[in-house]
């Protein structure tokens, strides 16, 4: 009796093909797209393969959330490695992890995190607690009321970027001012100016 060949089965791999199908999802038709199904049939598994490594949509959804978080937190903490300033080093990461990733072909991965952020509940909640684990993290270093101010704005660059034509030379233009800002003499000049 022939012994069929099988599979090594490697869920992890299903598992993370199954959160990158969703994102794409997100990115191309919107959050309303992602169901069990489409993303199922997106990776090329069954509705029961899906399933399986998620329980329902929110678990998926969950998982989506804490992935596109994951990535942005490696971004972040390889870019502050390479920092030797202390003094807004998360705030110059944040800013540059922005613009690197709108300029890249990762680019999808931050489309996927800002809808997601506002659409679903629990990606909001997520993403209000990573923000405050950061601010509580990095008080020491970026706590100033102007660095925040320079995170919003970068907020704002992210957002126009995603809802108008994409990344543009004007926007590097704007985080190379936004980062400059980020240094103690640059953030007292820019206080300065707004003053006068």
């Amino acid at each position: 009796m022939a012994t069929a060949h099988k599979r090594k089965k490697q869920p992890e791999i299903v598992r993370s093909k199954l959160i990158e199908c969703a994102v794409r999802i997100i990115v191309e038709q919107g959050p309303n797209a992602v169901t069990i199904q489409a993303v199922a049939d997106a990776a090329g598994v069954t509705k029961g393969g899906l399933l399986h490594h998620f329980q329902d949509k929110k678990q998926l959804s969950n998982a989506v959330s804490k992935y596109l978080l994951s990535q942005m937190d490696a971004e972040i903490n390889l870019l502050m490695s390479q920092d030797s300033v202390e003094y807004g080093r998360f705030t110059r990461a944040y800013i540059n992890a922005i613009s690197q990733d709108l300029a890249s072909a990762q680019s999808e991965q931050w489309i996927a995190l800002a809808i997601y952020s506002i659409t679903e509940s629990e990606s909001k909640n997520m993403w209000n607690e990573w923000i405050k684990e950061k601010q509580r993290l990095y008080y020491d270093t970026d706590s100033d009321k102007m660095l925040q101010v320079l995170r919003y704005a970068a907020d704002g660059i992210w957002f126009e970027a995603l809802l108008g034509d994409g990344y543009q030379s004007g926007h590097s233009n704007l985080i190379s001012c936004l980062v400059k800002m980020t240094y103690n003499l640059e953030v007292d000049f820019f206080i300065d100016s707004i003053k006068k």
